[in-house]
């Protein structure tokens, strides 16, 4: 199953809600995987870049692997 997630829910887990991180792993550990759309990826850089949020920036365009 492919789910795509939304702006405002990946925007929820990324300040760490609770209940979405909840969610999200019980999703992550049953499918093993997670997408959003190039169009979600801007919202939340450009959110970042408005916000001058400059560490946080650099880690989700280049995260450590």
């Amino acid at each position: 199953m492919l789910t795509l997630i939304d702006t405002d829910i990946l925007s929820l887990f990324l300040r760490n809600d609770k209940q979405v991180v909840a969610h999200f792993n019980a999703y992550y550990q049953e499918y093993n995987t997670m997408s959003f759309s190039v169009v979600t990826w801007y919202e939340i850089v450009s959110g970042l870049k408005h916000k001058d949020a400059k560490r946080q920036l650099e880690s989700w365009l280049w995260p450590k692997g």
